[in-house]
């Protein structure tokens, strides 16, 4: 057997991981045709119609029984009858649609999402054996909700019916066998299609867009000049190119006005209209019916339209970019590559600022998340049962702590104001430690040191699993592997990321005036940020040492 087959590309944000540098997974030895992806497991749907599953899930998403709940390496999924056409993921279970028109499901099931008539788990696929005789044509596995599409336009829907999302005509919070939704049935559904967290039933689909409909789309090469047009010219080959370049920049023009106003329909990403002075009524654009500003739209629209939107607007930087390599042996394309590149710049400062507005109002929803704890009133100190409540209280607040620190950052802002965040929680941790030393005091058991030192003592454990072997051992456990070019440049990677996530701790040790106790010796602080200097200077050593092993081997091979 050969070694395994170039599949697909990774990054972003995977389960707890931030993936900025694509890597190439090749896992599996043969074509794909489509792939689910949960926090820590991927399944793979094979050209030949069979599933491929590995990683790590306690849950049974992986497909492969009980006992096989981790898997470095893809195992097929078994059990299946037919070849599978499709496959969808929701929130922790999986679908699975056979050419032979049936709906196979594993997971969880304390919704009812699997259809099998009660709340059992799945660690096999098992068939929705409710739909009968059915004939499906399309699958969507919805957060803990499961629907089917039948080729007679019927629509079936079961799994969690909390706050009525399956639209059947009942009130059970959960629905453990798939139901047609009888409010449809006047009307054959063609398609369905999740926007968000809305779900969309087409009953009069047009066809799908073909040729120059497309956005980007061509019938022939960018510049190719109308067949015999200038064949039969008689003008020399210098008149030629300036014509062909005219030709070829009226064609640029005209897709990039179609992409610039795709781009001013998605709406969000735009520059604020924060100077009235520089306002023209005859250049600028009308306001829309909705009369909302830009930055109304980046406060109260959801975070997964903005989602979509920074994902409409890569594709158009995909396709300019195209556009560019297509042309690039052209003659006569300057101003073309100008503009092209302008259009590319102004995309990629939309899709930026989507990314900061998204993590800046992840970050808000945490503060106000940590904000939600109540004070301790000075009458209450005395009380035993405030000591428990503020135990509670900073349990909540250290995964907030947690998950702010997980968080993505894109630029300065975005940066500082999760450094102010986190040094704010860290803050309302030391009142409470203080706060609880205070109601033991009136036990005489109690050190006024002991709630500013465990904020050091937080920091140093963080820093302590910021190491190139905790983060080499993440990626193994979790069957994640990099594409790098050598092990030398995954080390450098590693060196880079683990330098970057202690960076975050010690930044924050800087501020004397804010980030520490004036109960604390400065000395702790000093050896903790020497402690993370220390750490750097190991990682750069390290890779150093491999680096001349490395050098070495080649010069006696």
């Amino acid at each position: 057997m050969g070694p395994p087959r170039k599949n697909f590309w990774l990054w972003g944000i995977w389960g707890r991981r931030i993936i900025k540098k694509p890597f190439l997974t090749q896992k599996v030895d043969a074509k794909i045709r489509n792939i689910v992806i949960g926090n820590s497991f991927i399944i793979a749907l094979q050209e030949d119609g069979s599933l491929v599953s590995w990683g790590e899930d306690k849950g049974g998403c992986l497909g492969l029984g009980s006992e096989r709940q981790t898997c470095a390496e893809p195992q097929k999924i078994q059990n299946i009858q037919g070849k599978v056409i499709d496959v969808q993921y929701g929130a922790h279970h999986v679908l699975a649609l056979t050419n032979k028109g049936q709906v196979w499901a594993w997971g969880q099931n304390d919704n009812g999402q699997l259809g099998a008539g009660d709340t059992g788990a799945r660690f096999e696929p098992a068939l929705v054996e409710s739909l009968g005789d059915e004939a499906v044509k399309q699958i969507i596995a919805f957060q803990s909700s499961s629907f089917a599409l039948t080729k007679n336009g019927t629509v079936y829907a079961w799994g969690k019916n909390q706050d009525g999302e399956l639209a059947l005509d009942t009130e059970n919070p959960r629905v453990f066998r798939p139901e047609p939704m009888i409010s449809l049935r006047d009307q054959p559904v063609d398609k369905l299609e999740i926007k968000g967290k809305t779900i969309i039933a087409y009953v009069d689909l047009a066809p799908e867009l073909t040729g120059e409909d497309q956005v980007g789309g061509f019938n022939e090469s960018l510049g190719a000049p109308k067949e015999g047009a200038l064949a039969r010219s008689s003008l020399d080959a210098e008149e030629r190119e300036v014509f062909e370049g005219v030709d070829l920049m009226r064609k640029v023009y005209d897709n990039t006005q179609e992409w610039w106003i795709y781009l001013l329909d998605i709406r969000h990403g735009m520059p604020y209209e924060d100077n009235p002075t520089q306002k023209d009524a005859e250049t600028d654009r009308k306001q829309d019916e909705d009369q909302c500003s830009a930055l109304q739209l980046d406060m109260h629209v959801s975070i997964e339209k903005l989602e979509e939107a920074c994902y409409e607007i890569d594709k158009l930087i995909r396709s300019a970019k195209a556009q560019i390599v297509e042309i690039r042996h052209k003659k006569g394309t300057k101003n073309v590559n100008f503009m092209l590149s302008m259009f590319i710049d102004d995309c990629k400062l939309r899709a930026e600022k989507i990314r900061r507005t998204i993590t800046s109002r992840a970050l808000m929803d945490l503060k106000r998340a940590a904000a939600q704890n109540p004070p301790v009133m000075v009458s209450d100190m005395k009380k035993d049962s405030e000591v428990k409540r503020l135990n509670q209280a900073n349990d909540q607040l250290q995964r907030t702590l947690q998950e702010v620190r997980r968080r993505p950052t894109f630029d300065v802002f975005t940066r500082e104001l999760q450094q102010s965040l986190v040094e704010t929680i860290e803050s309302k941790l030391q009142v409470h430690e203080t706060q609880i030393e205070c109601i033991k005091a009136g036990k005489k058991a109690a050190d006024p040191i002991n709630a500013p030192l465990r904020t050091i003592k937080e920091r140093w454990g963080a820093l302590k699993h910021f190491s190139i072997f905790n983060l080499y051992q993440e990626c193994i456990l979790r069957g994640q592997k990099y594409n790098f070019g050598s092990d030398d440049e995954m080390l450098a990677w590693l060196v880079k990321h683990s330098d970057s996530r202690i960076d975050q701790i010690i930044h924050i040790d800087k501020d004397q005036m804010v980030s520490r106790d004036s109960m604390v010796p400065a000395l702790c602080y000093e050896l903790l940020v020497e402690n993370a200097e220390l750490r750097k200077m190991c990682n750069t050593y390290q890779l150093k040492v491999l680096l001349m092993r490395g050098a070495k081997g080649k010069a006696t091979t």
